[in-house]
């Protein structure tokens, strides 16, 4: 009875992970939208602007895993991004295709 009662609870955990996982990102309510362009490290070009990525930056991957900027492999992306109190990069997010479409650039 005990390991029926555990397979219960395994499966149920899973599948509350894998809804999880489903769920689509929050991004903070203060958090822009922009392609960023390849440049030079530590810079970042987003639209006709080129920023430094800030001490502790973090980069999000299309997963929300965390990536090194090093690792960056394609040339253009969409991304939301938010800018720390002296104007610098911390927080970086990739977006899907889907992502991006929920979210389009305001001109």
């Amino acid at each position: 009875m005990k390991k029926l009662l555990y397979v219960f609870l395994a499966t149920l955990l899973a599948l509350l992970c894998a809804a999880q996982a489903c769920a689509g990102r929050d991004f903070p309510p203060q958090a822009r939208r922009g392609d960023m362009q390849a440049y030079r490290y530590p810079l970042m070009r987003i639209a006709d602007r080129v920023y430094r990525l800030a001490a502790g930056s973090h980069l999000y991957n299309e997963q929300n895993l965390i990536i090194m900027p090093a690792s960056l492999s394609i040339q253009t992306a969409p991304i939301m991004y938010l800018l720390d109190t002296s104007g610098d990069l911390s927080r970086i997010w990739l977006l899907t295709r889907e992502e991006a479409d929920q979210h389009p650039l305001v001109k």
